[in-house]
């Protein structure tokens, strides 16, 4: 059990503050858990940037839409070695620049669907507003809550050195909605 710096962000504030982690990653710990404890918190608004100071909070995942990855990496010896793609996102109101990492040969955008809610990205940017300024923070990992995403892309890079090659969200797959009015059989 150790005390970690935590830095989230929320639908409409983003959260400083230390969280008590049971395990080697937070990664681990976040999905691991559905509630957990905050201590020494501050909510600053992205309205308006007023701040909240907290003694301590009870969160839900489900509050969390991304964390900054702090702490133990976990063990060396149970690492593999993984190919990174390279992926932006949004979820709520901010974007996301990252490195998604699979094994080789599986589809990247398969893998987001079949994994754990919160999923690191590595070499990560993060942009959103904040009081009327942008934010632009680099970040080593990302921890972002999968099922909050709004849409996932390859990077405009990618698909410029693919330009055949169809953009896929997995959250949009057969999702397709007639704006015509047309009856269809």
């Amino acid at each position: 059990m150790q005390g970690v710096e935590f830095q989230g962000f929320g639908s409409d504030c983003t959260i400083a503050g230390r969280i008590t982690m049971f395990g080697e990653r937070l990664t681990d710990f976040l999905n691991g858990q559905e509630r957990f404890r905050l201590h020494k918190c501050e909510f600053t608004s992205l309205d308006d940037g007023h701040v909240v100071p907290l003694d301590s909070i009870s969160l839900e995942r489900e509050e969390l839409l991304c964390v900054v990855g702090t702490g133990p990496r976990g063990s060396e010896k149970q690492r593999v070695r993984l190919e990174a793609t390279r992926m932006q996102l949004a979820i709520g109101p901010y974007i996301i620049l990252g490195r998604l990492h699979t094994r080789a040969g599986v589809d990247p955008m398969k893998s987001v669907l079949q994994r754990e809610p919160m999923i690191p990205l590595t070499s990560a940017t993060i942009a959103f507003t904040l009081a009327g300024a942008t934010v632009v923070q680099d970040v080593p990992t990302i921890i972002v809550n999968r099922l909050l995403v709004d849409w996932i892309s390859a990077t405009a890079d990618e698909a410029s050195l693919f330009p055949d090659v169809p953009i896929r969200s997995p959250f949009a797959m057969n999702l397709q909605k007639d704006m015509t009015g047309a009856k269809h059989a």
